[in-house]
């Protein structure tokens, strides 16, 4: 099965994540700042990475468009979390770092599920 990095500060979010996707079988892995989320795509390269906009200790879309400059783990898909309202420009920055997809939270599971099937094919 695919194993997803869930980067995201939030401990709620981070729960319900881990039941949601466990209960579909995926193995996960945690990071709460850029820093930690870098480190660890580095080290597991996960199937998917769950990157949450706004971390404590900078920017996810930043840490999108680091990843996505690294040869060893740019083809990983990354799935944008956010809690906010995103407007296009929000969107298109997202997408130009190399985001494969946003979703708001709070998220609804059945379009979580299908959005991670459908990039992970």
């Amino acid at each position: 099965m695919y194993t997803i990095l869930v980067t995201d500060d939030d401990p709620i979010v981070r729960g319900m994540l881990n039941q949601i996707l466990t209960m579909e079988g995926y193995t996960l892995s945690f990071a709460t700042t850029v820093k930690d989320g870098y480190t660890a795509c580095l080290q597991n390269k996960p199937d998917l990475i769950l990157l949450d906009v706004n971390l404590p200790d900078g920017s996810g879309v930043d840490l999108c468009r680091r990843i996505k400059a690294e040869q060893k783990v740019r083809h990983i898909p990354i799935l944008l979390l956010t809690g906010e309202a995103v407007d296009a420009g929000c969107r298109t920055d997202g997408l130009e770092a190399g985001a494969d997809d946003y979703i708001l939270k709070p998220f609804d599971r059945k379009e979580l599920i299908l959005r991670i099937k459908r990039i992970l094919g």
